[in-house]
């Protein structure tokens, strides 16, 4: 009997393996890959599923393939085609045709307020980049991933640090003052790009100029990004209102996907950096000040029959023979005030760099000769390293991805570094047939010691451009601290007498680098649910609560100059952000409303509510020492206690809006939006604003007939929009506000003012209007047209724009004698006109490789059209006052246009003139290049092209 079993088993086995033999018998498949027209498909794709066995197509669409796999799928792909899969049973030949799909043209876009389209329905610019795109050249920060890869988006870093703020601008400048700046949408929570941190800088005089922290694109981390849309017009941007008038950036973030079991992702970056570009200089002549053109041939000076370190004139005058004499003349009887505007500590007016050995102001014995990179010294190499770590899963009940980042930063520049932890979670969730969910939520904790200042003061960064003589030698890094742990002031005594920089940028710079020491530490909390459900199947409602909650503090700690360790400074500051959005959608559809007319109606209404709250304080114990000394902490002081000095910031903003989409036949397309705000910055009577746009787009390949049979058009699409939009302002600048602090007497500077026996408070320095303030207004329209050839392996798209924002917000000076400053209205308006280009192709396409290629390219011109009657110019920034650049606005000129002072010329040569002497006007005792009277243009700071090829 088990003999019987056995041999039933075997049988039963070599059957088996009949059956699979013969299922797996070798055999080869011919084809032919067409697409709907019977037109042949060069280049596709022909895969056997499961395996990594691939075929191409010939010319006439043709392949041949051998299987040897049970049951085999073919997988056929083309580029501007859908995919198909064909099974192969016991045919030999096999005919596919494939439909295009307009793969760049018909893909889904996330439009304004989450609403996805497809992409052949929008007419107007609303561009996507992937999360490839992104994160392909391992970027440390979003911003930096997206630099170059929209067209007319253009990102820029102020000072170029790893870490410091971006400032995005879509299209041009659209405000004279304020942001101009898009609003940026995660996962439809509403965030702005404005600097983080605190508003503290140094101490003294200048703690009102801050330091650049960075912006809230820099915590956002490239791998949890799954897409991102720049809305660029008015039209793509007019459902968000007045917060979305300068663009859009719609960021949706990763969710997971659907696939058995739980998926693990890690990845590592190392990025390293270093100053790459300075500013050329002469390195022909060494340190002195412009007073010190004594002669053509300044000599050194000499102290006890040795040539000594030059001086910085007419602070120390000019020692000669072991005495200083105060500084003269230069020939002609000519101050050099009356031919330099500004001399300053920064010139090499010196002594030509010959090798000439001197005594230099330490005592020591060296050459006087160039230091071409003494500038590169100051700077390190730079390294950031990134982690990520990723878990994602999904199935019947939905998807899921938390993802999780370790980034640390050693900066460029000395005694700099930061390090950010985040979390983020997505996710997708089936509740039911009808209702679902999705829930987001990050969590951000930032620390940072030290960065560059962005004030006015006399910083570091000043120093290196301008004050750096050409053979400095920084010999005070081994001396600026003291043996006891005081400051070093190289205040010209013994042993540093002959010390040449009276300047602070000179003498302070290593303690202010290495003692000079602030803290950043900020945390950041992002999160929104959005439920949805299908009542009908034709209506939907939704709703999303959203929020944006930050807490951020800044400590400054400034080693005691002393050696007791008790002028010191201390200070800290303390902001907290609150930000709550909620929205309601209700939205209806309907196809074949009418013969080949569908049609959706979406209305809604939100509620933002924005709280900021401040309060810093400042420590100063150079002038009142602290009580316990290296402690730091305000209350340490001798003196009376620090004064908090506190702001409050409130926002509310209320809407309405609809949309109405209607499309006939797939081909025709027309859009209308209406969105009515009010905001509580603005005068009752002005507070609320209509925003109406409207678009077209007609995809011409597919309505007219003709255009079918032309084989290297594969898709064409006509768009047209219009829209009306505008900008707010800040709370507080439509009303008379009052400063809780109390007004100082002045005259004496003892006591209070007061009245009455009560302290008297002040109003701010900037009053409202004397009529009431209105909202910026912006109208704009596009153009465009989008192009594929060849089944899309070849994609071009053309937009011209234009914008023009009138009722400019701006504030003017008043007289002291109005006990304000300046005050607050309505004028000017600025154009924007611009055209982009974007060029998608696929040069290579075999089985092993595939290679994309985008090209953007984008150029604008914005154009100041009007001032207010009176003014012929209205200040932005300068640099050293009216003697340095300035930047201003003019009727008739381009924003962003810097103004200082050029040669004159005639004939397209400079103009020269002879410097005749004072007291023999018949004798020349020099020449001079001649320079204008007044300020003219000399650049502009906005890029006449921006663009991208990745």
């Amino acid at each position: 009997m088990k003999t019987k079993r056995l041999l039933l088993v075997f049988v039963a086995m070599l059957c088996c393996h009949i059956l699979l033999m013969a299922q797996t018998v070798t055999r080869v498949v011919n084809g032919v890959v067409n697409n709907t027209s019977g037109k042949p498909v060069p280049g596709a794709t022909v895969n056997v599923k499961g395996t990594t066995q691939s075929v191409i197509t010939d010319e006439s669409g043709k392949f041949s393939v051998t299987l040897k796999q049970a049951n085999p799928v073919l997988v056929v792909t083309a580029v501007g085609f859908g995919s198909k899969e064909i099974p192969v049973t016991d045919q030999s030949s096999i005919d596919v045709a494939l439909e295009t799909s307009a793969v760049d043209l018909s893909e889904v876009v996330v439009t304004g307020l989450g609403i996805k389209r497809e992409a052949r329905s929008i007419g107007y610019s609303a561009q996507k980049v992937t999360a490839t795109e992104i994160t392909k050249a391992a970027a440390p920060d979003l911003g930096s991933g997206l630099m170059g890869k929209s067209a007319g988006l253009n990102i820029s870093s102020p000072n170029g640090i790893q870490g410091s703020s971006q400032r995005i601008v879509i299209r041009g400048n659209n405000a004279i003052l304020g942001s101009n700046q898009p609003l940026i949408v995660v996962d439809g929570i509403q965030v702005e790009n404005n600097p983080v941190g605190g508003s503290t800088g140094t101490a003294g005089s200048s703690i009102e100029n801050p330091k650049d922290w960075g912006s809230f694109l820099n915590f956002i981390n490239p791998d949890d990004v799954q897409d991102i849309t720049v809305l660029k017009g008015a039209t793509a941007a007019a459902l968000y209102g007045a917060r979305g008038g300068n663009g859009v950036l719609l960021i949706t973030t990763k969710k997971g996907v659907k696939k058995p079991g739980i998926g693990v992702d890690y990845n590592v970056s190392s990025l390293f950096s270093k100053a790459a570009r300075f500013q050329e200089v002469q390195n022909s002549y060494g340190y002195g000040g412009a007073n010190a053109m004594w002669s053509a041939t300044p000599q050194f000076p000499t102290v006890g029959g040795q040539l000594r370190y030059p001086g910085n004139y007419p602070w120390d005058g000019q020692p000669v023979g072991d005495a200083y004499q105060a500084a003269g003349s230069i020939p002609g009887g000519y101050s050099t005030w009356d031919l330099f505007s500004w001399y300053g500590p920064a010139s090499s007016w010196g002594h030509k760099l010959d090798g000439t050995e001197i005594v230099w102001w330490d005592g020591v014995k060296r050459k006087w000769d160039a230091q071409p990179d003494n500038r590169k010294a100051f700077f390190r190499t730079g390294n950031t390293t990134t982690h990520n770590l990723s878990f994602s899963g999904g199935g019947e009940f939905g998807t899921v991805r938390v993802g999780l980042t370790r980034q640390d930063n050693t900066a460029v520049l000395p005694n700099s570094n930061y390090n950010q932890n985040a979390i983020n979670v997505g996710t997708n969730l089936n509740i039911s047939e009808k209702l679902k969910a999705e829930v987001t939520f990050s969590y951000t904790n930032y620390n940072r010691k030290n960065t560059p200042d962005i004030g006015s003061e006399n910083s570091w960064a000043k120093f290196m451009i301008h004050g750096m003589s050409r053979d400095y030698k920084p010999l005070e890094f081994d001396m600026y601290k003291n043996a006891d742990g005081s400051k070093n002031v190289f205040d010209q005594t013994t042993p540093f007498r002959f010390y040449p920089y009276n300047n602070n940028s000179f003498k302070d710079l290593f303690w202010n680098l290495n003692e000079h020491n602030q803290q950043l530490s900020r945390d950041q909390l992002l999160g929104a649910v959005r439920l949805s459900v299908d009542l009908l199947p034709w209506l939907n409602i939704s709703g999303r609560a959203s929020m944006n909650y930050s807490n951020a503090s800044v400590e400054s700690k400034y080693t005691p100059i002393d050696a007791g360790g008790v002028r010191g400074q201390y200070g800290m500051e303390s902001i907290k952000d609150r930000n709550a959005n909620f929205e309601l959608f209700t939205t209806l559809h309907k196809d074949n409303i009418l013969p080949d007319l569908n049609a959706s109606l979406m209305i809604g209404n939100s509620a933002l509510r924005s709280r900021q709250y401040g309060i810093n304080a400042w420590n100063n114990g150079e002038t009142t020492p602290f009580s316990i000394p290296n402690k730091y902490y305000l209350a340490n002081t001798t003196g009376n206690l620090p004064a908090a000095t506190e702001k409050w910031w409130d926002y509310n903003l209320n809407s309405l809006f609809g949309v109405l989409d209607l499309s006939y036949k797939n081909y025709l397309f027309l859009q209308v939006t209406g969105r009515n705000d009010w905001s509580s910055t603005l005068p009752i009577q002005n507070a609320s604003y209509f925003f109406p746009s409207a678009s077209l787009s007609y995809v011409f390949t597919e309505g007219i007939k003709s255009l079918q049979n032309i084989e290297w058009l594969t898709y064409g699409k006509l768009k047209v929009s219009a829209a009306k939009s505008a900008n707010g302002t800040d709370p507080y600048r439509s009303v008379y506000t009052y400063n809780s602090e109390v007004i100082s007497n002045y005259i004496n500077g003892t006591a209070p003012t007061s009245f009455g026996g009560v302290p008297v408070r002040r109003t701010e320095k900037i009053l409202p209007p004397a009529n009431l303030l209105i909202p910026q207004d912006n109208k704009s329209y596009e153009v465009g047209m989008e192009l594929g050839f060849l089944n899309n392996r070849l994609n071009m798209e053309v937009t011209y724009y234009q914008t023009k924002a009138t009722d400019q917000i701006l504030s003017g000076s008043l007289a002291l004698s109005s006990g304000a400053q300046s005050v607050t209205f309505n004028t000017g308006a600025l154009s924007n006109k611009g055209i982009e280009f974007i060029v998608r192709g696929t040069p290579i396409q075999t089985t092993k490789l595939r290679w994309d290629v985008t090209l953007n390219a984008a150029h604008n011109k914005n154009k100041v059209l009007k001032l207010t009657e009176g003014i012929d110019r209205f200040p932005l920034q300068d640099l050293w006052g009216s003697n340095g650049v300035q930047m201003f606005v003019r009727e008739g000129e381009n924003y962003g246009t810097i103004y200082g002072y050029d040669y004159t010329y005639q004939n397209g040569q400079r103009v020269v003139e002879r410097i005749f002497d004072k007291t023999d006007p018949t004798k020349v005792v020099g020449t001079r290049y001649v320079t204008t009277t007044d300020p003219v243009a000399i650049g502009n700071a906005t890029p006449k092209l921006t663009g991208g090829l990745g």
